[in-house]
């Protein structure tokens, strides 16, 4: 009598216990690197700009105004001006994407870019307010970028600083409290202490 060989249930099952431990193993894995690949995208991207925003500087001894695309600025919205890429190309487009934030949602072109601000443009010639511009020029120098970090909100705003809560001062991403962790990443003309708070 011939007997035909297979698994048994028990070995079937064994199987799949360990496909599944392998797969709890490496899937988060596979997160945390998604995390940090945007991380090194938007981190490189801000340092593109940066170099983009000094090139300008240098050539008209002041920096862009902050606005959206083109459209005049405002006191609520903070973006990377056309300026940057006309009549001279210091980069290719004014419209970088935040990693972070989906493309296709509804909130709007807007709320998925890189927010930029000129401190002196905004609190000085904008707002014509001394003691602000000189408390966000000592907290941050002559400009800030910004990009929503893993918790995909930008902010938390109002963050403690020597002048007391500031808007405008964020918690800066930091992945040793885990990759997904709170805090936007950013980069000012201030930020090689790279300090918690701007």
């Amino acid at each position: 009598m011939n007997k035909t060989k297979a698994f048994t249930l028990i070995e079937l099952l064994i199987v799949v216990a360990i496909i599944a431990i392998l797969a709890a193993i490496a899937v988060p894995n596979f997160l945390e690197a998604q995390v940090r690949s945007k991380v090194s995208r938007a981190r490189a991207d801000l340092r593109s700009i940066a170099t983009a925003l000094e090139s300008y500087a240098v050539d008209n001894k002041k920096y862009i105004p902050d606005g959206y695309n083109g459209i005049p600025p405002d006191t609520n919205n903070g973006y990377i001006n056309y300026l940057l890429t006309s009549p001279i190309a210091y980069i290719t487009t004014a419209k970088f994407y935040d990693p972070f934030m989906e493309q296709k949602g509804s909130l709007g072109e807007a709320y998925q870019l890189y927010r930029y601000f000129n401190i002196r443009f905004r609190y000085l010639e904008q707002l014509g307010s001394e003691s602000a511009y000189y408390e966000y020029s000592e907290i941050f120098g002559r400009w800030v970028l910004y990009c929503n970090g893993p918790d995909r909100i930008m902010g938390p705003f109002g963050a403690d600083t020597k002048f007391g809560p500031k808007w405008a001062c964020s918690i800066i991403y930091d992945p040793t409290n885990g990759t997904a962790s709170d805090g936007d990443v950013m980069r000012c003309t201030k930020s090689s202490g790279d300090p918690k708070y701007f």
